[in-house]
């Protein structure tokens, strides 16, 4: 690149002049700022465009020039960062500003501190700088070029940086910066308001989109939005289809007609779609956050939806969904359109006119680039409750969307106070809309103003198609179960059994193996692979009787006509009924609840449940002997009640406190601190194993193999992206104490197709002395 006679000849990044970069930032971060709210605009637009000017104004120094271009290898290494010096300049020239609050500047020092790495305690930023920290910075401003930093700011003068900088300004700033910072304490103190946190990771957020998104691309146009004629989508869909008329269809119409002809009003940020499993809450969802969309378009907005779900194993049947809806539309599902987004996700972006090399998909997914974004709670949750760099980088685009929150009864009880808060607190402050989807109507939102889209109450007591009947006056053991599942298995129903850990669904599997039936086993000891497979043919009705764990009973479109449940959670057990008889082909279907105990008379529901969430489940169940459909969602609201006063929210208000107190994180392991939230937990240590199940799999280990002696990391690293979603078809998570563990190749333990038999079953899956509590 040729650099005009006006330049500086300072460069940020090999070959790109400073003032280049920094001017495209700051381009950038306002094209980021034009999708938010109209008032948040006008509060930050000059904030974050002074940001993205200064952000990396410390690369200024000759220290780092020399290092950039490699012409001294034993340059000090403290004289080349670069963050602590462009912060500052950061706080000052936002001072300059003279916003209308108080913390901007502070929050544009740390955005720009740590541009690089991770939020800390906001506490620890304002007192970490000691004097060695300033007679560096003193340092690196002599090790500035005056002539080339001139130059510079002349540049950036022209485009609109506050105030004219040299070097005596520099290091007035430096030397009076540690008393401005602790000058903040007491503010902090006193502050308690949740918009702080907000802003400073929306101004965080940005800077690091803009800064990335600028060094990977360069061109603003990669991020331009695509608009088309949505709102009557799912209507032209569900119209290519010839549905029966039967009772279960006539109220998947009355119900999508009811949400399709509701009307909007813009002042409402939080919704509710409260409806009975199978009656199509996926496309109607869909269709109101279409018209959402639509409707906001009147006000210059156009939201990105984000539908976010609990479990990967419905997280491609869902976005299959959308993509026929799209589809049948005759639009083509690209990427900046429809985009599906979780850890295992195929790193795959095309739009009309290019395909992305698998770094630039991987930054583009990551990011949320696309009208649409199909993703897991964790995602979602993680990004906003975090401390780290890369999850917050997407935070910005929450504000001004509509997110779906599907199955949302999966969601922790002990962070109910914390999501609801934080969900109700960006629906409030960046103008998002909420769409809550359930089954079982939790209490999660409870004190929010929450708008019912559709009368549930009808379409629950219309509903007929299951009996609960709880049989927990003796426990059984898995021998006794086997008697009652011989008593039911000459009817000819189609049976699944749900147990509450892999241990005691392989033992039961092992009982009735031999019996005449057609039979299937699902537990995450079986390689995704196969899971989906036979997930798929479990649709199509090909078994008789399936044994699982938990992980079909939340929104996985199975039919059976008998249910038999380990006693669990009680909304657990309606999400277990969900697949009973569920498209009301039958007049009634039945669900059997029993306690299942171990050999040595242990619930192996406590193994993975609350005992208080087990013990009102148990109280609940014994006031009758059978439970209609309607009856049980009646007890329900009992259940949330009974929950809400026994479950503490201990956690979450110290992640609120954590919040309020911008304690991003903590030194002190026993303080609460944001960067402590962990939305799944770890119960006990995993290890990570590949099956060399099949050919494919043969194939997929050469490869992985090959790549492994890739010596340049950044090469590996890439490679393996391009092969990551078909590695993981064939790994699954075991017990780190596990006896039977393969060996360890290339930092990855390994079962070859030649030692299959040792180490895994093909229908019940791996093999381990210590069976597993997962799920």
């Amino acid at each position: 690149m040729e650099t005009p006679s006006s330049f500086s000849n300072l460069y940020s990044h090999p070959g790109k002049p400073l003032e280049v970069h920094l001017i495209n930032v700051a381009r950038f971060s306002e094209f980021f700022l034009q999708e938010k709210p109209q008032d948040i605009q006008l509060k930050l637009t000059p904030i974050v465009k002074t940001i993205g000017l200064a952000h990396d104004i410390g690369k200024a120094t000759k220290s780092f020039q020399n290092y950039l271009l490699a012409e001294n290898d034993k340059v000090c290494k403290k004289r080349t960062t670069h963050s602590l010096l462009s912060a500052i300049c950061a706080y000052n020239l936002v001072k300059e500003i003279k916003p209308s609050n108080e913390f901007y500047p502070l929050f544009a020092y740390i955005a720009v501190r740590r541009h690089h790495g991770d939020l800390i305690d906001i506490m620890d930023e304002i007192t970490l700088i000691d004097d060695k920290e300033i007679d560096n910075l003193l340092i690196q401003v002599e090790d500035i070029e005056d002539g080339a930093f001139q130059k510079l700011i002349e540049v950036l003068l022209s485009h609109e940086l506050p105030i004219p900088i040299n070097k005596k300004l520099l290091k007035q700033w430096i030397e009076n910066f540690r008393e401005e910072l602790r000058s903040y304490k007491p503010l902090l103190r006193k502050s308690r308001d949740i918009e702080n946190y907000l802003t400073l990771n929306l101004i965080y957020s940005i800077l690091l989109d803009a800064d990335k998104s600028e060094a990977v691309f360069g061109d603003i146009r990669n991020f331009e939005r695509l608009d088309y004629n949505e709102a009557e989508w799912v209507e032209k869909y569900l119209s290519n289809f010839t549905v029966t008329k039967d009772y279960i269809n006539s109220l998947r119409n009355k119900a999508f007609r009811e949400v399709n002809y509701s009307k909007i009003d813009d002042s409402k940020h939080f919704f509710t779609i409260n409806l009975p499993t199978g009656l199509g809450k996926t496309l109607i969802g869909f269709a109101f956050a279409l018209k959402l969309r639509n409707f906001a378009k009147l006000s210059n907005r156009k939201p990105r939806i984000i539908y976010s779900l609990p479990f990967l194993s419905i997280i491609d049947q869902n976005s299959k969904v959308l993509e026929e809806v799209i589809s049948k539309n005759e639009v083509i599902p690209t990427s900046n359109l429809l985009l599906k987004h979780h850890h295992l996700t195929e790193i795959y972006y095309k739009t009309k006119e290019t395909e992305y090399t698998s770094d630039e998909a991987k930054f583009l997914i990551e990011g949320w680039n696309s009208e649409i974004i199909v993703t897991t709670f964790v995602q979602l949750f993680h990004t906003l409750l975090s401390n780290k760099n890369a999850t917050l980088r997407k935070f910005h685009r929450l504000a001004n969307s509509i997110i779906i929150l599907d199955e949302i009864q999966a969601i922790p009880i002990k962070y109910w106070k914390v999501i609801s808060g934080l969900l109700s607190a960006i629906s409030r402050i960046l103008n998002t809309r909420v769409i809550v989807m359930t089954a079982t109507d939790p209490l999660i939102f409870k004190g929010v103003e929450v708008s019912p889209v559709i009368s549930s109450k009808q379409h629950f007591y219309q509903l007929h198609r299951t009996q609960i009947q709880p049989n927990l006056k003796k426990p059984l053991t898995l021998e006794e179960l086997k008697d009652e599942f011989l008593k039911e298995s000459g009817k000819g129903n189609k049976t699944l059994l749900i147990f509450n850990t892999i241990s005691s669904a392989k033992h039961f599997y092992s009982l009735i193996q031999e019996l005449p039936y057609t039979k299937a086993f699902l537990s995450t000891h079986v390689i995704p692979k196969e899971r989906f497979r036979r997930i798929k043919e479990m649709k199509e009705g090909k078994f008789d009787v399936v044994v699982s764990t938990q992980l079909v009973e939340a929104g996985v479109d199975l039919d059976f006509d008998l249910v038999i449940r380990d006693i669990a959670p009680l909304d657990s057990i309606i999400q277990s009924a969900g697949r009973c008889n569920r498209n009301a082909k039958l007049d009634v279907g039945i669900v059997k609840v029993f306690k299942l105990i171990d050999e040595k008379g242990r619930p192996f529901a406590l193994r993975v449940y609350d005992p208080v969430l087990i013990d009102i489940t148990e109280r609940i169940l014994s006031k009758k002997d059978v439970f209609s459909e309607m009856e049980i969602y009646e007890f329900l609201n009992d259940y949330y009640e009974l929950v809400e006063n026994k479950m503490n929210q201990i956690e979450s208000q110290q992640i609120l406190e954590a919040v309020l107190r911008l304690r991003y994180e903590s030194a002190d392991p026993e303080e609460p601190s944001i960067s402590k939230f962990q939305l799944i937990e770890e119960d006990y240590p995993k290890i990570d194993v590949f099956i060399e199940y099949d050919e494919d799999a043969k194939r997929v280990w050469k490869e992985f193999t090959e790549i492994m002696e890739t010596k340049d990391y950044l090469e590996r690293h890439r490679k393996f992206l391009e092969i990551r979603k078909d590695f993981y078809d064939y790994v699954i998570s075991v017990p780190r104490n596990t006896q039977n563990l393969p060996p360890l190749i290339n930092n990855t333990y390994y079962v070859p197709f030649t030692q299959l038999n040792d180490y895994y079953d093909i229908v019940t899956g791996f093999k381990t002395d210590t069976e597993a509590i997962i799920w």
